[in-house]
């Protein structure tokens, strides 16, 4: 899991600096615990929050399986180039959006929190694989580039958008 921090950080995303260190220091057993979330899962009575959430759960979907295409080589150089657009174009808009989540799960232990804590928080999963269903890992990385150019992964625009249509396909 740190190597997707680690590929995340790399390409800007600021938030996650901390959570890697964090990691490093947990890992040496000199860190204090990690944070404790004061709310789990999604908040499914607040319409707001819920689409924030879930736009956090696609993003962290298509960091994982950002990591697994690279891990394994497939279509390495294309998800490469299109992840660095992407990530560039969202990375305002996903700070944005984690430190408004670490202030929801978190509250007074917000600063202490990572994009990781989050997901926990959440119940997301730690791999891609058992989202991929069918599909191989190889067509999911084939067709990864073409996928972040669709709405559905503009969280930026999602974000401004006031009345929920931040899932729909365009």
């Amino acid at each position: 899991m740190k190597q997707v921090w680690a590929l995340s950080c790399a390409l800007g995303l600021s938030v996650c600096a901390g959570a890697l260190a964090a990691e490093d220091a947990a890992g040496a057993g000199t860190q204090e615990p990690p944070p404790i979330a004061s709310r789990f899962g999604y908040a499914f009575e607040r319409p707001e929050m819920l689409a924030r959430q879930r736009i956090f759960g696609l993003a962290h979907g298509v960091h994982l399986l950002y990591s697994a295409c690279l891990d394994k080589n497939l279509n390495a150089a294309a998800v490469e180039r299109a992840y660095q657009a992407w990530h560039a174009a969202q990375a305002p808009a996903l700070e944005a959006l984690v430190n408004m989540l670490r202030a929801h799960h978190f509250g007074p232990q917000a600063a202490r929190a990572g994009w990781q804590d989050i997901a926990r928080a959440l119940g997301l999963k730690e791999t891609i694989y058992p989202s991929l269903g069918a599909v191989s890992l190889e067509e999911a990385c084939a067709t990864l580039p073409q996928a972040l150019e669709r709405p559905a992964y503009d969280f930026a625009r999602q974000l401004d958008s006031d009345h929920g249509e931040a899932f729909t396909e365009q």
